[in-house]
């Protein structure tokens, strides 16, 4: 069936220019491009969106847990939406308990924006825009001086290195028709940047002048530019004062792209078109993500592949990966691990859905099973039957050459460390809240029994 049509919608009212940003705080010395200088992670706040489920609790415990493993300096930010009051609470109370109060790791509660009230429809990811517009005019307490570069990520990231705003260097990966000589040295106010995604120029083919306005520069976005500088998606990399700019024109469009193409995609769409609109080419980079471990060189993989796998998958299953606990020294890493995917080899799979919230919570509960490297080298990866009264599980073949292997099994590995060493964490933390409380309980029965 066709996509329902949208709505006639009205003339958006003239935008006022967004107010020059704040001056930032100095940035620190720039050394040698290239370095990863974990320093300038100071100057960015990593934000991402989310509602108010267990299932993105365990995702947002990781984000933090793995910022504070590889050393990264600068905020992070849970944007949650639709908590009420005694969650929020809750959800405060927990953080402060795993991460000590006025931690840098932070929790902005907005209400749910799930539902667009001019056409009553829901899409889950009208949070994204709506989320960071309201972090951005409505948290308090946020240094946008000390940290004026602003990443939003996804929940089911986990940091590989610290992020820095740092886009060019011999580090940097690009494909056609970027080159890497054409980056920008960092991300500034007036310089944003994002990672490729593979979402080509499909929007190009919207109904354009509903969705912008008539007039609109996204109406007159030629293929060239459209694929060069708009294709992007998390980590979105801007100033805070490009945010505040691209921010309300993302969350206007979304609901209306979303009307002439219902998917799960409609929100990134609705980012290219705001930055087309607002005439805001992005710098388009390829190494601060892995994810799909089929591609090419529109991921970071080419920096992992280089890396000897024992970095990512110990010889013994469950010790900490050496790439995140100390690096790779003399080779790059890419920024995260987006593990929006489904990672099998051998009898092993890393799937976030199968990720159960409990480990987390119950002490009872067994952590992840971790492969070890020799685990990992086969040419097999299994698959649970559909229905499992009626089918045996079974085994499809995977490449014997190239690179899939040792990417699939680097993500299992560093996968299920993540989330363990995330887990471990609130244990730890829960166990000396136990006892903590316990203590004067006990000195109160000393008490008594003399």
């Amino acid at each position: 069936a066709a996509p329902p049509k949208p709505p006639a919608a009205a003339q958006p009212p003239p935008r006022s220019p967004a107010p020059p940003p704040a001056a930032s705080s100095p940035a620190p010395p720039r050394s040698a491009a290239g370095n990863d200088d974990a320093e300038r992670s100071a100057r960015v706040h990593v934000v991402f969106s989310t509602d108010c489920t267990t299932y993105q609790d365990w995702q947002t415990e990781v984000v933090f847990n793995s910022a504070d493993i590889v050393g990264h300096l600068g905020p992070v930010t849970r944007i949650a939406s639709g908590c009420g009051a005694d969650r929020e609470r809750e959800l405060r109370e927990r953080y402060a308990k795993l991460y000590g109060s006025g931690a840098r790791f932070g929790l902005h509660v907005t209400p749910d924006f799930g539902k667009d009230e001019s056409t009553g429809k829901s899409y889950h990811f009208y949070n994204k825009p709506r989320g960071i517009e309201h972090f951005l005019a409505e948290s308090k307490g946020v240094d946008f001086n000390a940290a004026p570069i602003v990443a939003l990520i996804d929940p089911d990231f986990a940091f590989l290195k610290p992020m820095t705003d740092r886009v060019a260097g011999p580090n940097a990966i690009v494909k056609k028709p970027w080159t890497v000589d054409e980056l920008p040295e960092f991300v500034d106010y007036g310089t944003p940047a994002g990672q490729q995604y593979g979402l080509g120029t499909y929007w190009l083919g919207f109904d354009r002048a509903k969705i912008c306005g008539e007039g609109s520069p996204c109406t007159r976005t030629k293929q060239a530019d459209a694929m060069k500088h708009y294709p992007i998606g998390p980590p979105y990399v801007l100033h805070h004062g490009d945010w505040r700019k691209i921010a309300p024109v993302w969350r206007e469009f979304a609901p209306k792209v979303y009307a002439q193409y219902p998917d799960l995609l409609a929100e990134m769409y609705a980012y290219c078109m705001a930055a087309a609109h607002l005439e805001m080419p992005h710098a388009r980079v390829n190494n601060w993500m892995l994810s799909n471990v089929n591609m090419g060189g529109e991921e970071g993989w080419r920096h992992l592949d280089a890396l000897s796998l024992e970095e990512s998958c110990p010889a013994e299953g469950g010790a900490p990966p050496s790439l995140v606990t100390r690096g790779s020294p003399g080779h790059p890493l890419p920024g995260f691990l987006h593990y929006c995917q489904n990672y099998r080899v051998a009898d092993w799979i890393f799937a976030k859905r199968r990720v159960p919230p409990h480990v987390f919570t119950d002490c009872a509960h067994p952590f992840l099973k971790a492969p070890g490297l020799a685990d990992t080298q086969v040419t097999y990866e299994m698959h649970p039957p559909g229905n499992p009264c009626r089918e045996k599980a079974a085994r499809k073949p995977l490449p014997t050459r190239g690179p899939v292997v040792n990417r699939t099994a680097a993500a299992v590995c560093l996968g299920t460390y993540y989330v363990n060493a995330a887990a471990k964490r609130a244990r730890f933390a829960a166990e000396r809240a136990r006892r903590s409380s316990d203590a004067p309980r006990q000195a109160s029965s000393n008490s008594r029994s003399r």
